[in-house]
């Protein structure tokens, strides 16, 4: 049966999760770029359609070159995953007796994990090369990117798969305190 107070219970742990991924994401491209001495011209948060953001670079995609476009483009997806994997190793250490936390770090835990994968994997070849259009600025094709993205997906989404499975033998450490009802007599 549909719980309409669970979903509510969930809705904010799983935004402020999803936008703390994008937030660290987009703001590891801001500051690669930087070390990187690449010129940014402006940073747009959650301004398009799709509700992403953008770091704006002085380059024009046509005349980027080097290896440092690798940098710039892939280390968002590198620190978003490690962070994940660190998530996931030390879950058994975050829990705590508030299973909003809980369930914010569980969710945060999925995100950091899956979205970039996913999005290397299996969005990009399809809307846009994105990140992964990095590979052009050193001459390599972008299928090897895609391929690894996918099997790093299929293997970050067995650890949530895992977390998804240890949570449902703790519900009480994610699930909002059931209400008692209270009948008069």
């Amino acid at each position: 049966m549909f719980d309409l107070r669970k979903r509510l219970f969930f809705f904010l742990p799983m935004v402020v999760a999803a936008l703390l991924q994008h937030t660290i994401h987009e703001a590891t491209h801001y500051v690669t770029a930087l070390l990187m001495n690449e010129e940014v011209l402006e940073f747009r948060f959650m301004t398009n359609g799709f509700l992403t953001s953008q770091v704006i670079y002085a380059t024009p995609v046509e005349a980027r070159s080097g290896p440092h476009w690798l940098l710039i483009a892939w280390s968002p997806a590198v620190v978003t995953v490690a962070i994940g994997l660190v998530l996931f190793l030390t879950r058994r250490r975050w829990l705590t007796r508030y299973p909003m936390l809980n369930a914010g770090l569980w969710f945060a835990t999925a995100y950091f994990l899956v979205v970039d994968p996913f999005y290397y994997a299996v969005l990009a070849p399809f809307f846009g090369a994105g990140d992964v259009g990095a590979a052009d600025a050193v001459g390599w094709p972008r299928w090897p990117v895609h391929l690894t993205a996918g099997l790093i997906c299929v293997g970050t989404g067995y650890l949530v798969y895992r977390l998804k499975q240890e949570s449902n033998r703790e519900p009480e450490r994610y699930l909002p305190p059931r209400r008692t009802e209270v009948t008069a007599g």
